[in-house]
């Protein structure tokens, strides 16, 4: 009995310090402390000065905790259910505010997933670049064989060959050109990602001379949205 006192102390008092924060009509839940150099309040009035309001329709909630999922995904953030969650583990604003605009690209799959990808459009670039990569990690020296690098869906083994196997550094000499970030390569969702966060955070140039096709589709759903 006295355990299940104490437990229920313990859950009240840290329902207790979650400081809720109106963002628009978003609410956020601030349940564990952010570093003294990032102000949350800087960074929502930049993420809501840089996006389009249309691009929040339907989305619900944002979340800074040590979610668990953080450190079994090795992440700093994540999309879910019309909700963004992100950890309060960040070097500092730009940080911050690169990881909200990345999780808001993948609500904005949700919210506009027929104008995203209907056309199939951005898949083909990102499936063109994909083989481009493959054929220079083969002249590299590395056997790609077992993987299937015209796959635009998540490749867990994929991923795993390429960020253990190949390496950041390995993969920074090569994308150059063909992607705009390494983790762009991940999955076309990632690539979308990426793109919207080039297009919104002064990289426009980068993204039109890397990914034409899909610099085009954000310039639509930017003006769709204004």
């Amino acid at each position: 009995m006295t355990n299940g006192i104490e437990q229920y102390i313990r859950e009240t008092a840290e329902v207790e310090r979650e400081e809720l924060i109106a963002f628009g009509k978003v609410d956020v839940f601030v349940k564990d402390q952010l570093p003294k150099n990032v102000n949350l309040a800087k960074v929502l009035y930049i993420i809501r000065q840089t996006l389009p309001e249309k691009y929040f329709h339907g989305l619900e909630e944002i979340h800074v905790s040590n979610d668990a999922k953080f450190a079994e995904r090795d992440i700093n953030a994540y999309y879910s259910d019309m909700k963004l969650y992100i950890s309060p583990d960040q070097d500092n604003e730009r940080d911050m505010i690169d990881d909200i605009i990345h999780e808001m690209a993948h609500h904005l799959e949700v919210i506009a997933a027929e104008e995203i990808y209907a056309d199939r459009a951005i898949l083909d670039e990102f499936i063109t670049k994909r083989k481009q990569l493959n054929f220079e990690l083969r002249s590299e020296g590395y056997d790609t064989s077992e993987h299937d690098f015209e796959n635009g869906a998540y490749d867990k083994d994929l991923d795993f060959f390429l960020y253990k196997r190949v390496g950041y550094k390995t993969l920074n000499y090569l994308v150059p050109g063909l992607f705009v970030r390494p983790y762009a390569v991940t999955s076309v969702r990632e690539y979308f990602a990426s793109g919207i966060e080039s297009y919104y955070l002064g990289k426009k140039s980068e993204l039109f001379r890397t990914s034409p096709v899909l610099y085009k589709k954000i310039e639509e759903l930017h003006q769709l949205a204004s």
